[in-house]
């Protein structure tokens, strides 16, 4: 038993384990149950200092003495293996309470995804009540500090939340109150949580208590990370202030109670149902049950297994599980929020489940579907993308997966398929992108100068000195970063680059090392361990820091999940710091905003001790005293239209009225160029070329129209739905005309209006008349365009009505005076 003190049983006696290093090791396998453990990796987990210089013998006594406890507990006892390079505990995994948790866990949630609420919270709380305390509470006050730890512990925290909103859908707001409390207050970072004590405290018309647990969260986060609450907790205080009826719990005649959808907080201002149009991608999959096995029971087993299997895969791709039927599963991407590779994470999704499936094959479609939102229930979904699937489905054989040509065409740039009739096979991943014109920056030559003089102030005063380079996605944050690292190795004077992308904590840092020592993906381990050696030979010569340095970045190198984030922070510092004492330092972080809390205190702390430049690109300056922060502009529409003649080999000049409706995003040139070069061949890209340059409005590509759509998405509801009716006025727009289509007071879109202005997705006009008129325009036509996409057609024939109606008598009144 792992959930509390580590306890062995066999049947219901007691087996005594005495000594650090046997239940050290022991604790160790079973986190790591039926899956091979290199002996360094349980040398470093039972001796995470210094260890003595006999302890490989002490584990390999550790290990027989196992052996033996387990040999003497009789049959069903787990085996103790030798399997290279390293050790092997294999058992069933019932036998653990960590597995059975973790099964209970999953059944539980597939039950709050079917609106099952009260068996979910049955469920959860039956996985809760395996906890006795911290997991492998007495070797932790032994000094025991696995990372391992702390994801189970994070695994029951998410669990309680889960539990919690089951316990909320169902009404039992005042049972739980009490729990929701000493919870949030031991956990006060958990937003999550902070949502659900806010909305329990206030069904239970406690609104000033509910409004003070949201002033309490916010204080913690902003004093202990710097970061204010999320928009959904926002949105959350706000609705109680104005006291939303979407926050009250449906409880009229015949209908199951609604669930609260506090773990997203997407309820909150929300009116009661909105239908919308969203581009979703859909994953049916199958797995064909094993002709041999008939036996009810056996296939009952196996298809829970499956399920787990599928539950598992969708939510590590970010789609949700919405049906299943016999041995067939759908998984949607996109609902109820888009994200800009929903149809290729769903493609990943397909393979991962045929490989992971047996006689499994799956499908994906992407297309428009009817998407009836609300907070009350979970998302309806209606389209004709899910019988293409059903019908593709029927002609896939086992073990494989193909897709519609709509998937093709927005994953094209991921996978290599083979095409037959409307369909493609997917072959897997593509090995190589062969984008041309990606080794070009256009437009940004005053924004690269400015790096590289910051770099010679950093030479000039050896101080450090942090550049945060902000702007929209797809603005060439990330483009900027790589061509000033070219850049630089191009000095004559020897500069040392290391870069990494954001992420987990412990893969940024490996990151940094395999930068710092010129270590590539995929290299051997032998190849790892030479390059690190050598590296920290070079930098920190052969004495004790060095020998401690080399033996933590080690397994932060080549295993990062299993290293220590405690040890691999300060010895990636060490190996930085002499880095840049032998030449300058150029770090270059991307997607910091990624990356979370230890790294962004990492580069802080960086900082303070020798002189480098840090160069991050996300949408979060660090605290630095010399930081300068770089937000970049839009291209002008003549280097955009370059850009796209550099992407299509093309004379720039054929874009020049394509280029206006891209909004100086870089990002978008490279998609509609990448859609031109597909639709047309080699010989025809003159014509075609110049045919998109004259169309008046070329089709928005798919991944486009997927980076917009989920800007849209990740707006608060009340900007999200004044923004899709000022999309179907005509620019510039007044006010006064947003209201009438929305059928309010002027003075309820005003505020939505000015927050949309400041998020630079609308422009702000203002012209002097008989008073200050003040009018607005869209930053992108593309946005208007995927904005007014998301109304359904007869929702926007009414607001088009509405929208000309209102406009009548402004025109008239023109005519009159003319």
């Amino acid at each position: 038993m792992l959930l509390g003190p580590l306890e062995i049983f066999s049947g219901h006696d007691p087996i005594g384990i005495s000594g650090h290093n046997r239940r050290a090791t022991l604790g160790f396998l079973l986190l790591h149950a039926n899956n091979v453990v290199a002996t360094s990796r349980l040398l470093h987990a039972v001796w995470a200092g210094d260890a003595p210089q006999t302890a490989r013998k002490i584990l390999h006594n550790a290990i027989a003495d196992l052996r033996g406890v387990f040999a003497a507990a009789g049959p069903g006892a787990p085996d103790l293996l030798t399997r290279a390079p390293g050790y092997l505990l294999r058992l069933d995994p019932r036998q653990v309470d960590l597995f059975r948790f973790h099964e209970l866990v999953e059944r539980g949630r597939a039950e709050l995804t079917a609106r099952s609420f009260d068996t979910a919270a049955a469920t959860l709380r039956e996985a809760l009540a395996l906890w006795r305390g911290p997991a492998l509470a007495d070797l932790v006050e032994s000094g025991v500090r696995w990372p391992e730890l702390l994801t189970v512990q994070n695994a029951k925290l998410a669990a309680i939340e889960d539990c919690m909103e089951a316990e909320l859908a169902g009404g039992r707001h005042h049972e739980v109150i009490g729990e929701l409390e000493a919870v949030a207050e031991a956990e006060p970072l958990r937003e999550r949580l902070a949502g659900q004590l806010m909305l329990a405290l206030y069904r239970c018309g406690r609104q000033a208590d509910a409004l003070t647990a949201y002033r309490r969260t916010r204080t913690a986060l902003v004093d202990s990370l710097g970061l204010d609450p999320s928009r959904d907790l926002q949105a959350l205080e706000r609705a109680i202030l104005n006291h939303d009826p979407s926050l009250a719990l449906s409880t009229s005649a015949g209908t199951a109670p609604a669930p609260s959808n506090v773990a997203r907080l997407e309820f909150a201002g929300r009116p009661s149902v909105t239908l919308e149009r969203k581009r979703i991608s859909a994953v049916l999959v199958r797995a064909e049950p094993d002709p041999a096995t008939e036996d009810p029971e056996d296939l009952g087993e196996l298809h829970d297994e499956q399920s787990e299997a599928v539950h598992a895969e969708a939510r590590r791709f970010g789609g949700s599980v919405r049906a299943s039927i016999g041995s067939t599963w759908l998984v949607l991407f996109g609902v109820p929020r888009t994200g800009e590779q929903d149809a290729v994470n769903a493609v990943r999704t397909a393979l991962a489940l045929r490989d992971r499936l047996q006689r499994a094959h799956a499908t994906v479609t992407t297309g428009d579907a009817l998407v009836s939102l609300s907070g009350q229930r979970a998302p309806e979904v209606s389209g004709g993308l899910l019988e293409t699937g059903l019908r593709l489905l029927a002609h896939t054989a086992a073990g494989e997966v193909r897709v519609c040509a709509a998937t093709r065409e927005a994953t094209g740039h991921a996978f290599e398929f083979t095409t037959t009739g409307a369909a493609a096979r997917v072959d897997g991943p593509v090995t190589a992108s062969g984008e041309p014109g990606t080794g070009q920056l256009i437009g940004r030559d005053r924004e690269l100068g400015r790096l590289h003089g910051l770099l010679d102030e950093v030479r000039r005063w050896r101080r450090a000195h942090l550049v945060a380079l902000l702007g929209e996605p797809g603005i060439g944050k990330s483009r900027l970063l790589a061509e000033f690292g070219r850049s630089v190795r191009e000095l004559r004077e020897p500069v040392r680059v290391v870069r990494a992308r954001g992420g987990e904590p412990l893969e940024v840092l490996a990151e940094l090392v395999r930068s710092c020592a010129g270590i590539e993906a995929g290299s051997s381990f032998g190849t790892v361990a030479a390059r690190l050696a050598e590296t920290v030979q070079l930098l920190l010569g052969t004495g004790n820091q060095a020998s401690w340095v080399a033996a933590h970045l080690r397994p932060l190198v080549w295993e990062p999940g299993n290293a220590a984030l405690a040890e691999s922070m300060p010895a990636c510092r060490a190996l930085l710091e002499a880095a840049a004492t032998t030449a300058p330092l150029v770090v270059l972080l991307d997607d910091l905003h990624l990356a979370g809390e230890p790294v962004h205190r990492f580069v802080e702390d960086l900082a303070q001790r020798l002189p480098l430049l840090v160069v991050t690109a996300g949408q979060r300056a660090p605290a630095h005293r010399d930081t300068t922060t770089m937000t970049l502009e839009p291209l002008s529409d003549g280097a955009t239209a370059r850009l796209l003649g550099a992407l299509t080999g093309q004379p720039g000049r054929q874009y020049e009225r394509l280029a206006p409706r891209l909004g100086g995003n870089p990002r978008f040139a490279t998609e509609y160029a990448r859609v031109l070069r597909r639709a047309a061949p080699a010989p025809a890209w003159p014509a075609a070329a110049t045919r998109w340059a004259v169309c008046a409005a070329p089709a928005v590509p798919p991944a486009v129209h997927a980076m917009l759509a989920a800007q849209l998405d990740a707006l608060p509801p009340p900007e999200k739905a004044v923004l899709r009716d000022a999309a179907v006025l005509d620019d510039p727009f007044a006010p006064e005309a947003v209201a009438v289509l929305a059928d309010a007071d002027v003075g309820d879109v005003v505020e939505p209006l000015e927050a949309l202005a400041r998020r630079d997705l609308l422009r702000v006009h203002r012209r002097l008349a008989a008073a200050v008129q003040v009018e607005y325009s869209f930053r992108s036509p593309l946005l208007r365009e995927v904005a007014r996409s998301q109304l359904p057609r007869r929702v926007l024939a009414e607001k088009q009505a509405k929208a000309g109606a209102w406009a009548a008598p402004a025109t008239e009144e023109a005519s009159s005076c003319s």
